[in-house]
């Protein structure tokens, strides 16, 4: 306005400044306010960034005809911002043939190297990258299981193996300490899992919950499944084609929640009359007690669930999500869904992208 002296904007009292980047819910707002100037780049250190709620990850035919691939210029999705990016991996230290396709990816892009045996994960923002010690040879198809609430930073990870002989189920699992650099290897036939208190959970629909120790591999509990999965006609074995159940485990505000993903594609019911049914774990670590008791509500709570696992975050004003919902990708188009928990509908998540997957953005 004339006659108004111009404000300098970079004089703002740091301590704002530092409590504006934290309420910011999209990391490209965060890049930009830190990119304003010196001052502001100092009052918002990437050591200490917002919450951060997920992208959407393109998963599209690449020039090697390879899903298991990146794009040399990758593109990635923001739901709340409702941007595009295009992140060039040109030059950069991964072999994109060699991406780890499945689970959720938190920060870092993964990539399995099958004739060393390693894992290399990849930060697409920042371009650091770290890479794990070689299994004992295990890793045909990998997927990740994050543990605690900084996987990253603390290097602590397990990796279960896809069975690829058996769909949607899993076999051997290693769990990578870093105090120790080597890995605890297990067999066995896994599902959905999920880690929580030092303990490795999984489970397979209509079939109890499997808890291990992960540093031990001692097998702790076995937690019968809910009562839904029990009931007559939940699984019929001459048409397994026309249902689609998942039983996924997600932690959630410190509990871990049975999530039981339920479509019939009889009479050309369609991914939009999708029903989930909530369990919370009662977890009785002493005797043995413990059990699923369903839930109708997750509180300020979002989950999201990709093809393999899934992952809990609190809902953030404004931010493009909604609290108390569900946010999935279904298995067949690769494309993201919403399910409202409390009134039980489904509705399609605007994306760009022809087939995606869940990645969560992080400077670290």
């Amino acid at each position: 306005m004339s006659g108004e002296e111009e404000r300098d904007w970079s004089a703002l009292p740091s301590e704002l400044v530092h409590l504006i980047a934290k309420k910011l819910p999209d990391l490209v707002d965060f890049i930009r306010l830190r990119a304003v100037c010196t001052t502001w780049r100092s009052s918002s250190p990437l050591s200490d960034p917002p919450h951060q709620l997920p992208w959407l990850l393109e998963l599209s035919d690449t020039e090697y005809g390879n899903f298991n691939t990146l794009r040399e210029r990758q593109r990635f999705y923001s739901v709340s911002s409702d941007e595009t990016l295009t992140i060039s991996l040109t030059n950069k230290k991964p072999e994109l043939r060699n991406f780890v396709l499945g689970g959720v990816y938190s920060g870092y892009l993964p990539f399995s190297y099958y004739r060393e045996q390693t894992l290399s994960f990849f930060n697409p923002l920042t371009g650091d990258s770290f890479s794990l010690p070689p299994t004992h040879g295990f890793i045909l198809s990998p997927w990740m299981v994050w543990t605690g609430t900084d996987p990253i930073r603390s290097r602590s990870i397990i990796v279960v193996d896809r069975d690829l002989e058996v769909v949607n189920e899993m076999g051997e699992w290693a769990f990578y300490d870093p105090h120790t650099n080597k890995w605890v290897e297990h067999e066995g036939f896994f599902y959905h899992c999920c880690y929580w208190q030092g303990m490795f959970f999984s489970t397979r629909v209509q079939e109890p919950t499997q808890v291990f120790d992960a540093h031990s591999k001692e097998l702790l509990h076995e937690i019968p499944p809910p009562e839904i999965e029990s009931t007559e006609n939940w699984y019929d074995e001459d048409d397994i084609a026309r249902y689609l159940r998942k039983s996924y485990l997600v932690v959630s505000s410190g509990v871990i929640l049975r999530v039981v993903w339920h479509l019939d594609y009889r009479d050309d019911k369609t991914i939009e009359e999708s029903v989930f049914y909530i369990y919370r774990l009662d977890f009785e670590r002493a005797n043995d007690k413990s059990c699923w008791v369903q839930i109708g509500d997750i509180g300020n709570q979002i989950l999201f669930l990709c093809e393999m696992n899934g992952f809990s975050m609190p809902a953030t004003p404004s931010a493009g999500f909604r609290e108390g919902c569900i946010y999935f990708i279904d298995p067949w188009n690769n494309k993201p869904y919403m399910y409202d928990i409390f009134a039980g509908t489904v509705e399609s998540v605007p994306c760009p992208f022809e087939e995606c997957t869940w990645f969560l953005p992080g400077l670290w």
